[in-house]
């Protein structure tokens, strides 16, 4: 099981229902609102840790330490992880993807991994 040790968290308002999103990366928007991290050029400020309801309910964005994220596809230990176009954890193999983060705990697309958050 995927373990989440977060240390440090922001409460942002929400951009819309976001709550089929938690442990996805997310991003701040034009408007100050969170959204779910939409390009792999995006920099993401962390990871939805709840599953906020509506549009400015809060949102909180852990954003160090340890975290669980769903993977976009397998991320094995070890690895640097990016998000992709959907808020997923994939490895990070371009030059000039945001690296947010180092796989703790690999696993396959769809399941809940272990990243430790990068600046």
């Amino acid at each position: 099981m995927a373990r989440h040790e977060a240390t440090n968290s922001l409460s942002i308002p929400a951009s819309a229902d976001l709550s089929t999103h938690q442990f996805k990366f997310v991003e701040v928007d034009s408007n100050g609102r969170v959204a779910v991290a939409n390009a792999s050029t995006d920099l993401p400020v962390g990871v939805l840790a709840n599953k906020p309801l509506a549009i400015d309910e809060p949102s909180e964005v852990q954003f160090d330490g340890r975290v669980k994220v769903i993977a976009g596809a397998t991320v094995a230990l070890g690895a640097r992880v990016m998000s992709n176009a959907s808020g997923l954890a994939i490895t990070a193999a371009t030059a000039g993807n945001i690296v947010k983060g180092v796989c703790l705990k690999g696993g396959a697309v769809n399941e809940l991994i272990e990243v430790w958050l990068i600046g």
